[in-house]
């Protein structure tokens, strides 16, 4: 069954805009201070994460699984290991609707709106030294549903790719349009949630 399509592809197109102007920036980075680095610094972060709704079947196609657009809150921590690569942990909350058909049983449909949860232990690569630079992600975690007397915890994936400006010594941003994946207990196939996601954080020095 086709992916759906929407505001999800768009926010991708509009982020991968931002990574190819970042990624002509290295004129604005050659005149960065010598002895300013990030590496070895630890923040703490806030995050908005958008996630595009999908549609899945289970049971052989028995049975349609569709889920809305929603978005996701929550903070985290991380590390600058080195200018380059930085280590990071969030948890995210939010809710969605979730309805299940079963087109050969006409009027066969029901509706769930239950609280989800994402953990995800990611590492970015940030492409140049720089305050201002692309990057590129990837992560694995948990992800969870609950509500209407089910709950259920999954393994999750995630890619992305986006931008990151230090804009001070302590204050930095970060716009990414991120891909994530998990799959549910008796499905054929896996969700796949796409959106941005956008994050301040605090640097300590």
């Amino acid at each position: 069954m086709a992916k759906r399509t929407g505001a999800g592809e768009l926010a991708g197109v509009i982020v991968l805009g931002l990574l190819v102007i970042l990624s002509m920036c290295r004129v604005c980075t050659s005149a960065e201070p010598a002895e300013w680095s990030r590496q070895g610094k630890a923040d703490i972060f806030f995050v908005i994460q958008t996630l595009g709704g999908d549609e899945i079947t289970s049971f052989d196609g028995l049975a349609v699984h569709e889920t809305d657009d929603t978005m996701a809150f929550g903070g985290g921590i991380g590390m600058n290991a080195t200018d380059h690569f930085y280590l990071n942990t969030e948890l995210l909350f939010g809710s969605t609707d979730f309805v299940t058909t079963i087109p050969s049983i006409p009027g066969a449909t029901s509706t769930m709106s239950p609280t989800i949860w994402q953990w995800n232990l990611n590492l970015d690569y940030n492409v140049l030294k720089g305050r201002l630079t692309p990057l590129v992600t990837g992560g694995v975690g948990l992800f969870g549903w609950s509500g209407d007397d089910a709950a259920e915890v999954n393994f999750s994936y995630n890619v992305g790719a986006g931008g990151r400006w230090d804009i001070t010594d302590h204050i930095v941003l970060r716009v990414l349009y991120r891909m994530t994946w998990t799959k549910l207990e008796d499905t054929d196939e896996s969700f796949q949630f796409g959106g941005v996601v956008a994050s301040i954080a605090y640097m300590f020095k």
